[in-house]
């Protein structure tokens, strides 16, 4: 049984190093990990909600503040062998609830050939969309989908 719950500054080695390996099966993953560093300023400074198997990171889903007074909800990402389970839908439901709790918007990027993220963000209230064409590298498109506060 998973348990879900806020990160700590305990946690953001085991998150940044789970986030290394998740993303191999991704287009261009090579670009996708971000560093201990800066786990460790979300996790004090942005929400960090993890998903773990008894101390074990598993799970784990970030976002943090814009200058814009929007929130990035900058990823989401599951242990290949805990994906299926539904485990990436519960850490979004604990994220949105907090960012409905302070009534922040947020948005996110995705890549526009994985409708099975699109279908998800869609049903999760990600309605405004917007196209841009080479929006990290002249390869990389991307869309932006924004979610309103529901309160």
């Amino acid at each position: 049984m998973l348990g879900f719950e806020q990160a700590t500054i305990r946690d953001f080695l085991q998150i940044a190093e789970l986030d290394r390996n998740s993303w191999q099966d991704n287009r261009n993953f090579e670009f996708i990990p971000d560093g201990e560093h800066v786990w460790r300023l979300w996790v004090e400074h942005g929400l960090v909600y993890t998903a773990k198997q008894e101390v074990d990171v598993v799970g784990a889903i970030v976002a943090f503040p814009g200058k814009s007074g929007i929130w990035c909800l900058h990823k989401v990402f599951v242990a290949p062998e805990h994906r299926g389970q539904g485990v990436a839908m519960q850490l979004l439901g604990y994220l949105l609830q907090a960012l409905d709790e302070i009534g922040a918007d947020c948005f996110l990027t995705v890549d526009p050939e994985n409708d099975s993220a699109l279908n998800l963000y869609e049903k999760l209230g990600f309605s405004e969309k917007k196209y841009i064409k080479g929006y990290y590298r002249p390869y990389e498109d991307r869309l932006v989908l924004t979610r309103r506060t529901s309160t």
